[in-house]
């Protein structure tokens, strides 16, 4: 029994999470909008034919809608509205001939990559006398829902128990020859546990996604017109989207894994023999289409570039997280109540059973490791984004709660391996063979370990139901948007600026002046090329216009996204070589600018190396391990185990006559003397 101690401790750490971790807090919409055109507050001198909207994730081309207003607030008719089928992110709204005035646009999407639902707001003038500067329309906010962030806690837990329980079943509870036939029964009664376990978990995640499937639709039809059905928004949705593709794929698959493990809980088909081949494999099947849709459905899926690996790799954090978290609480709730009714075997069933466990649990610890740091990189854009967003102060609980787990399972890992507990005692000066606490607290810290688990699952939820922390306006800070850059080049002094420098159209200006009296040549163009350094979008080259001697205008929506660009002005004249000028140029996100707090620094390459060598060092680890388990040299474990408890047997011993030092660490110790003496 757990004292009433730890039960305090367990309720209190779960009442402060509920409080402070899931209390209805404001967040902005999953899809933003990374552009458009006209861009937002842009001022048109004549109607335009069209609006064409740009997200940072592929929308619906059956849930996305949009609505243009008057300065009134009355809707205004639109030709039409559309998804460009050659580019799933791209929104286009035909308008009819809009007279002098202030409009906005107000978008409602559904995204195809993880099934969430936006919205927000553009504003744009027509007409050269309107005037933007007064008006001011809030950022689109939305509440995040406590329904949603239960659903996708309970979705992870069943999925990961489900894939621990079925790990755990293959890897710690497989039975064997070599094992005493009390202990075979009592792991063959925790088998059974485990696949009942499985089967409820597998079952209670087919209602949990029946749940999901609800509130999705219940979140779209209050977009849409009142005369729509329920059910005809939920046939669409599940028939016509990504989402419910992939949600009907998940339901499929979670049935034939239902109905699998029933077959398997049959004791005479499962308890005499071990597991058929075939219910192997489909099994093994079965869990990766889970792991694949499940990865497909979240924010891994809109990431770009580079979108399979990162889908690959949050597979591969969600495998982790099973094997650890998953197959943690498949054994507290499969082998634990047996260890405290066995108490006889209570140590037999440690080191056969939780032992094996370890080493799993220690591999799974080391691939969240480096696939968390790499979804870290992805997913949020700098420390100012992981600090002051609802994102990433989540994710830096759910680091801490990770850590107080790996806490937990460092002291279980201690009392299974003592001699991990060897370098602590000599630094304690303790005696040999000393860990902090006794065997029978291992089911105490498993629990803990457990408990804690739980709640990095629903820290886990309120993660996936919040936007990424990323974009440009965590990326630019005010001090590194430019006004004007100068530059000279040859005989040239070229002077370059744009106005507003905001994503969309702009009026730029170059003023290209020759230092030489008189010039050497006559100017025939001046032209101006735009690159984007955040991702590959080509180039775009256009031609200045004179307005007075040395200086050239032109406008247009050149600078269609926040962040970095390189602009080139090329001067060409009459007779000589073109002169180019270069310029890094900074456009300044929608929107106020974020003051700078303590980085905006990209973390994603730092990150993204971090995660390499945490992975190629995980795996040199597991083959010099696996290596040396099946080619040991002689005598290397004892002499390991001697060397790690050398430092305390020398100190405990330290007062006595006689040593038991091996033979060749005492000829190691005469041949130090011996040459000490002869220096």
């Amino acid at each position: 029994m757990i004292k009433p101690t730890f039960r305090k401790i367990y309720l209190t750490v779960i009442v402060i999470l509920l409080m402070t971790g899931i209390a209805p807090s404001l967040v902005m919409a999953h899809a933003s909008l990374v552009r458009s055109d006209p861009a937002d507050n842009a001022n048109l001198a004549e109607s335009p034919r069209e609006i064409r909207l740009w997200f940072n994730e592929p929308i619906s081309s059956q849930f996305s809608l949009a609505q243009l207003l008057n300065v009134q607030a009355q809707p205004v008719e639109i030709s039409g509205i559309r998804v460009d089928p050659a580019d799933p992110t791209l929104m286009i709204l035909t308008l009819p001939e809009l007279s002098p005035g202030i409009y906005s646009v107000r978008w409602k999407v559904l995204s195809e990559a993880d099934g969430h639902f936006t919205q927000g707001t553009l504003v744009f003038g027509v007409g050269e006398q309107t005037d933007l500067s007064g008006v001011a329309i809030p950022e689109a906010e939305v509440s995040l829902p406590l329904i949603e962030v239960f659903l996708r806690w309970f979705n992870f837990g069943t999925l990961l128990a489900l894939v621990g329980s079925i790990v755990v079943l293959y890897s710690v509870l497989a039975p064997t020859d070599a094992q005493p036939e009390t202990i075979a029964h009592i792991r063959r009664a925790a088998q059974h546990r485990v696949i009942i376990l499985a089967t409820g978990c597998s079952a209670l995640a087919m209602v949990i996604g029946i749940g999901l499937l609800l509130w999705q639709v219940s979140t779209l039809i209050d977009t849409l017109p009142s005369d729509v059905s329920f059910l005809a928004v939920g046939w669409q949705l599940t028939t016509q989207t990504r989402w419910g593709i992939l949600w009907l794929v998940r339901q499929s698959t979670f049935l034939a894994m239902t109905w699998l493990l029933l077959r398997l809980h049959r004791p005479f088909r499962y308890f005499s023999t071990p597991i058929p081949t075939v219910s192997h494999v489909l099994l093994a099947l079965l869990l990766l289409i889970l792991l694949t849709v499940q990865a497909l459905t979240g924010h891994a899926a809109a990431l770009t570039p580079n979108t399979a690996l990162a889908i690959v790799v949050d597979m591969l954090h969600l495998l982790g997280a099973s094997m650890w978290v998953g197959g943690l609480l498949a054994l507290v709730i499969s082998l634990l109540p047996l260890l405290r009714r066995e108490k006889a075997e209570f140590a037999n069933l440690v080191r056969t059973s939780w032992r094996p466990f370890s080493s799993l649990a220690a591999i799974s610890v080391g691939v969240l490791l480096a696939t968390g740091l790499y979804n870290t990189g992805r997913q949020v854009a700098s420390i100012d984004a992981l600090t002051t967003t609802l994102y990433g102060q989540v994710l830096l609980g759910k680091v801490g709660l990770m850590a107080l787990v790996g806490i937990f399972g460092l002291l279980n890992s201690i009392l299974l391996h003592p001699w991990l507990a060897t370098p602590l005692a000599w630094l304690l000066r303790r005696p040999s063979g000393w860990t902090p606490l006794s065997l029978n607290r291992l089911p105490a810290l498993v629990l803990a370990e457990a408990t804690v688990g739980v709640l990095v699952l629903l820290a886990t939820g309120i993660v996936t139901a919040s936007p990424p922390a990323k974009g440009p306006e965590f990326e630019v800070s005010p001090e590194d948007i430019p006004i004007i850059v100068n530059q000279t080049v040859d005989d040239m002094l070229i002077t370059f600026a744009a106005k507003p420098n905001r994503p969309g159209q702009n009026i730029f200006s170059v003023r290209a002046v020759s230092s030489r009296r008189p010039p050497p040549a006559e100017t025939l163009r001046v032209i101006l090329r735009f690159t984007f350094l955040g991702q590959e979008m080509g180039l775009t080259s256009v031609d200045a216009v004179e307005i007075e001697p040395g200086l050239y205008q032109v406008g247009g929506n050149h600078l269609s996204l926040a962040g970095p660009w390189q602009v080139q002005v090329v001067v060409r004249r009459r007779g000589i070589e073109d002169t180019v000028a270069q310029f890094n140029w900074v456009v300044a996100p929608p929107g106020k600018a974020r003051p700078v707090i303590i980085s905006n620094h990209s973390l994603e390459s730092p990150l993204t190396i971090a995660a390499a060598l945490s992975l190629m060092m995980l795996v040199l680890i597991t083959v010099a391990w696996v290596w040396l388990a099946r080619h040991p040299w002689p005598g290397w474990q004892q002499r390991v185990d001697f060397a790690l408890n050398q430092p305390v047997r020398l100190f405990s011993e330290s007062n006595s006559e006689e040593s038991d030092l091996k033979p060749w660490v005492l000829t190691d110790l005469n041949n130090l003397v011996e040459q000490d003496q002869r220096e």
